[in-house]
C-alpha cells in the first residue's frame, strides 16, 4: 500500500525534506507500472490504474513478460534482458486491452526492472518528428540571442507553445538554493510571478537531486488519487521499491497541497543543468488538470538540454572575458611592484587598478604595522581591529571573504556603509600582513512569492497558502564576491609572495657575497698586520736601543727626533691591530 496518507488534514512541512519521495509505494493514475525480477522477467510488484485491465487480462502479479497483459509486451523481452544497470529505454507504444498504444519505458535500477506503460493522450503527436519544426525554430532563434535572460524568455515562450500550459516560468537557483523567476510567458489565467523569489524550503535538497537526475516531471492533476503498488507474498518484507526514474511515480502530498494553494491543477518541470549541477527549472502551470503527451515532453526535454548548453556557454564566455580583463589589471599592478624596492608601497600607488582588480570601492594594505587606505574604507584603527579579528578566525587557505561582515562580526556594524563586504588575502605566515578590499552596503528590496518566514500558528506546519508578492529589505550586505574576484585576489597574493621570495633570494645572494668579501678582507688584514707588525716592533726596539746607547751624546733636537720615531711606530702598530679587529668584527656580524 501507499506509504503516504493523502487524507491527512494537516501535513507536516518539517518532514517534507525527509519524505520517501523515491519510494512512495504508489503511482499517478495514468497507466500502470510493473516491477520485474531482471533474472526471470516475472512480475513481483504492480500498480494498475484501470481495474478493468485486471478483470479482462488477469492480474500481472507473478506472470512472465511473455504472457502478462495478453502478451502485449512479449516482443520487449530481448530489450529488457539487454538493459544495463542504471539505464532507461523507450520500448515504443504497445496496445493494452484495446485501450490504445501505451508509451512504454523500461528502467533498470539495482535489483529491479521497472516497466511503466503510460496511457496515450487523445490527439497527441504520432512521433517526435511531428514536433521537429518547433525544435528547429527554437535552435535557429537562440543563435541570435545575446544574453542568458533573453535565452530563458525565448524558452518560456517555446515551451508554452508546445504544451499549451497557462503559464511557463524559468526559475534560477542562487548559491543558497533560493529560486528567482527570471523569465515568464503566460495567457493571463494565472498570476505573474516574474522577478519573484522563492525560499530554498519550497524545493528541499532531496527533491532538487531528483530534478537533477530526471529532466522532466509531470503532475497532471493536483487532486489525483494514487494507485498503490501491490506485491507478491514472497516480496512483502522487502524494502520499498525505488521508483525515482519513473514518470508515473506518485509525488509528495505536501507538494500536491502546495500546488492547490497556488491555484494550480497541473504542473510540469524541465530541469536545467550546468556542468552536471542543477542551475534552474522550466516550470509550467495550468489552472485545470492537464496531461502532456510523451512526445511533447520529449521535445521539451530536448529544448531544456539545448537551453542548458547555451546557458553554460554564455556564462562560461562571460567568465573567461572577465578573467582576461582582471589578468590585464594584474599585469599592470605587477609591473609597478616589480621595479620598486618597496613593492607594497608601489601597489598602493596604483589605486585605480588595485580597486578594479576585485571590483571594490576601497582597499587597505596592512604591512609591518602600517595601514595604508585607498578609496572608501573604514578608519585605520577599525581596519587594524578587523585584521586582528581575521587573524583569530579559523579559515582554510590564505583568502577570507564575506558579503555580510556585520552579520558575522558585530563590531563591523560601525562601518557597514563602507565595508559590509570584505575580501582579504594574507601575505605573510609570520606577520599580520594583509591586502583587504571593501564593498559597501547595498540596500535592496527583494520580492518574495509569499512571506518566506515560518509563522507560529500553534498548528502543524503546512504548505504556505499565500503567494502574494512580499517585500523584504536587505541591509548590511554588499554585492557578493564571485569566483573571478576571489581568483584575482589569490593570483595577486601568489605574485606578491613570489616578489617577496625573489627579494629574499637577492638578499641571501648579497649576504653571501659580503661574507666572501669579508673573508678576503680578513685574510688580507691578517697578512698585512703580520707583515707590518715586525718592522714596526723593530723600529721601536732599535730606537729604544739607540736611546739607551747614545742618549747622553744626543742634543735636544736629536732626542726629539728619536721620540717621534718611536711614537710613530707605536701608532702604526696600533692602527694595524685595529684593522685586524675590525675585519674580525665584520665577519662576526655577517655570520649572524
Amino acid at each position: 500500500m501507499s506509504s503516504w496518507n493523502l487524507k491527512q488534514n494537516a501535513l507536516d512541512l518539517n518532514s517534507c525534506a525527509r519524505e520517501p519521495i523515491r519510494t512512495p509505494g504508489a503511482i499517478q493514475p495514468y497507466g500502470l507500472i510493473l516491477v520485474l525480477d531482471p533474472r526471470t522477467l516475472s512480475v513481483k510488484e504492480r500498480a494498475v490504474a484501470r481495474a478493468d485491465l485486471i478483470q479482462t487480462l488477469g492480474d500481472p502479479l507473478g506472470q512472465s513478460i511473455d504472457t502478462l497483459l495478453g502478451g502485449a509486451l512479449a516482443s520487449c523481452r530481448p530489450a529488457l534482458e539487454a538493459l544495463a544497470p542504471g539505464a532507461t529505454q523507450f520500448l515504443g507504444a504497445h496496445p493494452v486491452g484495446g485501450h490504445g498504444g501505451h508509451h512504454t519505458l523500461a528502467h533498470r535500477l539495482g535489483d529491479d526492472l521497472i516497466v511503466e506503460l503510460e496511457e496515450p493522450v487523445p490527439g497527441e503527436p504520432g512521433s517526435l518528428e511531428d514536433l521537429y519544426p518547433a525544435i528547429r525554430a527554437f535552435m535557429g532563434a537562440i543563435e541570435r540571442v545575446p544574453s542568458t535572460r533573453e535565452l530563458c524568455e525565448l524558452a518560456a515562450v517555446q515551451i508554452r507553445q508546445l504544451t499549451g500550459f497557462d503559464r511557463t516560468l524559468v526559475y534560477q537557483f542562487d548559491k543558497e538554493w533560493n529560486g528567482a523567476v527570471v523569465a515568464e510567458d503566460g495567457n493571463g489565467v494565472l498570476p505573474s510571478y516574474l522577478d519573484l523569489r522563492f525560499p530554498e524550503s519550497d524545493i528541499p535538497a532531496q527533491a532538487r537531486e531528483l530534478y537533477r537526475q530526471n529532466r522532466v516531471r509531470l503532475i497532471a492533476d493536483s487532486d489525483y488519487q494514487s494507485v498503490p503498488l501491490v506485491r507478491t507474498a514472497d516480496t512483502a518484507a522487502a524494502p520499498p521499491t525505488d521508483l525515482s526514474p519513473a514518470m508515473l511515480r506518485s509525488v509528495s502530498p505536501v507538494h500536491l497541497q502546495y500546488m492547490r494553494n497556488m491555484g494550480t491543477g497541473a504542473s510540469m518541470s524541465v530541469s536545467l543543468l550546468r556542468e552536471g549541477e542543477l542551475w534552474g527549472l522550466i516550470s509550467c502551470h495550468n489552472e485545470a488538470p492537464k496531461r502532456v503527451p510523451y512526445h511533447v515532453r520529449t521535445a521539451c526535454e530536448f529544448i531544456g538540454q539545448i537551453l542548458s548548453l547555451q546557458i553554460s556557454l554564455k556564462e562560461r564566455a562571460a567568465v573567461v572575458e572577465e578573467r582576461i580583463a582582471r589578468r590585464a589589471i594584474q599585469v599592470r599592478l605587477l609591473g609597478r611592484m616589480a621595479g620598486d624596492q618597496d613593492f607594497m608601497a608601489a601597489l598602493g600607488r596604483d589605486q585605480q587598478n588595485l580597486l578594479a582588480l576585485t571590483q571594490s570601492a576601497g582597499a587597505a594594505i596592512v604591512h609591518r604595522g602600517e595601514c595604508i587606505l585607498h578609496g572608501e574604507c573604514p578608519r585605520q584603527e577599525q581596519v587594524m581591529q578587523l585584521v586582528q579579528w581575521l587573524t583569530a578566525q579559523q579559515h582554510d587557505g590564505d583568502l577570507i571573504c564575506t558579503d555580510r561582515l556585520p552579520l558575522e562580526w558585530d563590531a563591523a556594524d560601525a562601518f557597514a556603509d563602507v565595508a559590509s563586504g570584505v575580501l582579504a588575502i594574507s601575505i605573510s605566515q609570520i606577520h599580520d600582513s594583509f591586502v583587504l578590499w571593501f564593498r559597501p552596503e547595498v540596500v535592496r528590496t527583494v520580492r518574495w512569492g509569499g512571506d518566506p518566514r515560518k509563522e507560529d500558528t500553534g498548528l502543524p506546519l503546512s504548505p504556505r497558502t499565500s503567494f502574494e508578492g512580499w517585500k523584504e529589505t536587505v541591509r548590511r550586505q554588499s554585492l557578493p564576491w564571485n569566483e573571478v574576484d576571489r581568483d584575482a585576489a589569490l593570483e595577486l597574493r601568489a605574485a606578491i609572495v613570489d616578489i617577496v621570495l625573489r627579494k629574499a633570494e637577492e638578499m641571501a645572494a648579497l649576504n653571501e657575497q659580503l661574507l666572501r668579501s669579508n673573508k678576503e678582507l680578513e685574510a688580507f688584514s691578517y697578512s698585512v698586520s703580520h707583515d707590518l707588525r715586525a718592522p714596526f716592533r723593530h723600529i721601536v726596539g732599535y730606537s729604544e736601543l739607540l736611546w739607551a746607547a747614545a742618549g747622553e751624546r744626543l742634543n735636544d733636537s736629536e732626542k726629539r727626533y728619536l721620540d717621534t720615531i718611536v711614537e710613530s711606530a707605536q701608532s702604526a702598530g696600533t692602527l694595524v691591530d685595529d684593522l685586524l679587529s675590525f675585519s674580525q668584527m665584520g665577519r662576526s656580524t655577517m655570520g649572524q
